[in-house]
């Protein structure tokens, strides 16, 4: 199998802080087993990878470094860090990082099942947000969105 061409690659992948410096545990958690491109495994973005299981992975310790060192946004309190917004429940995952060099800050939201970004707490927290920040969002039909601070751009619901 050959990993499909990603329409805007994104280094998704980026330092995590050690594991007890995060707001939160996965718990089951798996949404990053089917929104990642693990290229270890030869898993594409968006398909479900062949270890996830029903309340988390079958080689969790011994995941590949793309697994290991992926930084979630809910789990580093990015997002809301209510039980409501894990990203299993929520539907969004929020992945964001600081670019280095250049300290440029780039912040994703992915969409895990259509709608989900539509939903009146996630368009509340998107209002928010983009008072001050660009986000860009991947909607789950695999179209892109990039809301700016200035509000040219509507934000989804």
């Amino acid at each position: 199998m050959t990993l499909p061409a990603n329409p805007d690659p994104l280094p998704i992948v980026s330092p995590a802080p050690a594991a007890d410096r995060f707001e939160r545990a996965c718990g089951d958690c798996t949404a990053c087993c089917l929104l990642l491109a693990v290229v270890e495994l030869n898993k594409p973005m968006r398909f479900a990878c062949d270890h996830q299981r029903q309340g988390g992975c079958r080689i969790y310790p011994d995941r590949p470094p793309t697994c290991r060192e992926f930084d979630c946004g809910w789990r580093r309190g990015e997002v809301p860090t209510e039980d409501d917004w894990r990203p299993d429940r929520r539907g969004v995952m929020h992945v964001g990082w600081t670019e280095q060099p250049g300290g440029q800050r780039r912040d994703y939201l992915f969409e895990l099942w259509p709608g989900a970004l539509a939903d009146p707490a996630v368009v509340a927290w998107l209002q928010h947000h983009t008072r001050t920040s660009e986000i860009t969002l991947s909607y789950r039909d695999g179209s892109w969105q990039t809301l700016v601070p200035d509000g040219t751009d509507a934000i989804p619901g």
